[in-house]
């Protein structure tokens, strides 16, 4: 699957060139820099990958269907596979070329710890959990013309709020990193790297076994992590692993 996908998205490398949302007049609305639509474009991307993908390899395509439900989609022989495959996108931004970057992985709480909570199947029913990851640098669009309606003759004149998109495929657990993102919220961080450390899966942890054992039972709050552990040395320790 890996291999696959990353041949279907070579093949539109700087060619990310979608730049607007089209009606049926032929007017053309220029994507904002909202980075809720920047990810729902690239998700839309990879689902061609991913459906061309199950053409291949005799499997279907399921999307969640309730939102924010894990994953983005399930690949599976039908519902009643028991090795379903998890394919989640996530999109994130860098201040230019070459630097560092991370991401979150999904909540920490959930799925992890509730075999069916905020998960399209259960999540014992899932063999495989990978992540596409799309990295971007922002570019600043001038009022004057983000806030024009351009036509299909227009293409060229429309500005995009995104360059210099590189993608990786890689297993959750290889990137994962020992500490929670995105603030206060109960979310597992990705490792901070620079792409080839994402696309070589230069994680933290030593197995995917231990990736679960370490976020099941990671504090959700800073006087449990305190107590327990606090990142992956302290857990080794404890663990004795």
């Amino acid at each position: 699957m890996k291999e696959y996908v990353l041949n279907y998205l070579s093949g539109l490398e700087n060619g990310y060139g979608v730049c607007g949302i089209i009606d049926r007049r032929g007017r053309i609305y220029p994507l904002s820099s909202d980075t809720k639509v920047i990810s729902t474009l690239f998700e839309n991307i990879v689902r061609q990958a991913v459906v061309a993908y199950t053409a291949t390899a005799g499997l279907v395509l399921i999307d969640a269907d309730k939102q924010n439900y894990y994953p983005d989609f399930t690949l599976a022989t039908g519902p009643e596979d028991a090795r379903k495959i998890a394919v989640d996108v996530k999109t994130t931004y860098r201040q230019a070329s070459g630097d560092a970057f991370s991401s979150t992985l999904g909540s920490y709480t959930s799925f992890l710890r509730n075999d069916r909570k905020n998960i399209m199947f259960p999540y014992s029913e899932y063999g495989e959990h990978w992540i596409v990851g799309f990295v971007y640098n922002r570019t600043a669009m001038p009022a004057s013309a983000a806030n024009r309606i351009y036509s299909t003759g227009d293409l060229s004149e429309i500005p995009t709020p995104f360059d210099e998109v590189e993608v990786f495929v890689q297993e959750k657990w290889r990137i994962a990193g020992d500490r929670a993102g995105s603030g206060n919220t109960t979310n597992i961080g990705s490792i901070s790297g620079r792409l080839t450390d994402f696309q070589q899966g230069n994680g933290v942890f030593q197995s995917e076994s231990e990736f679960l054992a370490y976020w099941r039972n990671y504090g959700r709050t800073a006087s449990e992590r305190e107590r327990l552990y606090r990142n992956i040395d302290e857990f080794r320790v404890m663990y004795q692993c």
